[in-house]
């Protein structure tokens, strides 16, 4: 009977004591995060295709511009391209794609509204002169949730695995928990270079998280309207559906 009396005792001590307790911890935690410049969260953007895409299926499409057609052979795996185009002075045609990673260190609440993008226009001539190397695979399709953003128009949107138009991605997050979600930056006509800022909200506090590409801080897309697009079949390229 005694050991009942102790038990329901320290259960009532403890109910009376958390909402007391809980609030100084959480003020004690906020003030070692800025003594110790902890930040509660990490974000790190992947802009290479072929860790981005890891663990899926060899069906996802790739297209790429290129100054001229190589001699060689491309890549087996589409997701390779992407290095591939870059090494011969190409880039990524009608999709760029982006996968960003977020962990958090604490318990805390995340929100991620649609980025800011920050978009040049480059002469129509500079892209005309090359070619669209397309690798055309099939599948099901990949519908992750994302960020849709469009360098045509200035806009983006967050979109859910269903293909629908979300509001901004709101997360609670624990100690060591990771969230994924993929940026597709998609081009129909033209040729952008483009970066973003991804602003992010940490309870309740602002942080802006720079997106840009390797070489001079812009990534760069070109649209497939007014190119041929060529595939590689039995040792040689030709023109798609010739």
């Amino acid at each position: 009977m005694a050991d009942l009396v102790i038990a329901v005792t320290g259960a009532l001590i403890m109910l009376i004591m958390t909402p007391l307790f809980h609030p100084l911890s959480r003020k004690l935690e906020s003030i070692s995060q800025r003594i110790y410049r902890i930040k509660p969260v990490s974000v790190h953007v992947e802009a290479d295709p072929s860790v981005a895409w890891a663990g899926f299926p060899n069906w996802i499409a790739s297209w790429v511009w290129l100054p001229g057609l190589p001699a060689g052979s491309p890549p087996e795996h589409p997701t390779d391209w992407h290095a591939w185009a870059s090494s011969l002075g190409g880039c990524d045609a009608y999709v760029s794609v982006l996968k960003v990673t977020i962990t958090s260190r604490i318990s805390t609440t995340v929100v991620v509204d649609q980025p800011k993008l920050r978009v040049k226009e480059m002469p129509t001539e500079l892209s005309r002169g090359g070619v669209i190397a397309a690798n055309p695979v099939g599948g099901a399709a990949l519908e992750p949730r994302r960020i849709e953003v469009c360098p045509e128009t200035g806009t983006s949107m967050w979109i859910d695995e269903e293909g629908q138009s979300m509001g901004p991605l709101s997360l609670t997050l624990s100690p060591g928990e990771v969230e994924q979600f993929y940026i597709f930056t998609r081009v129909d006509s033209g040729f952008y270079k483009w970066r973003l800022d991804l602003p992010v909200l940490v309870d309740g506090r602002r942080m802006i998280v720079p997106i840009s590409g390797d070489s001079d801080g812009w990534f760069r897309t070109c649209g497939l309207d007014g190119f041929e697009e060529h595939i590689y079949t039995d040792g040689s390229w030709r023109v798609a559906d010739a």
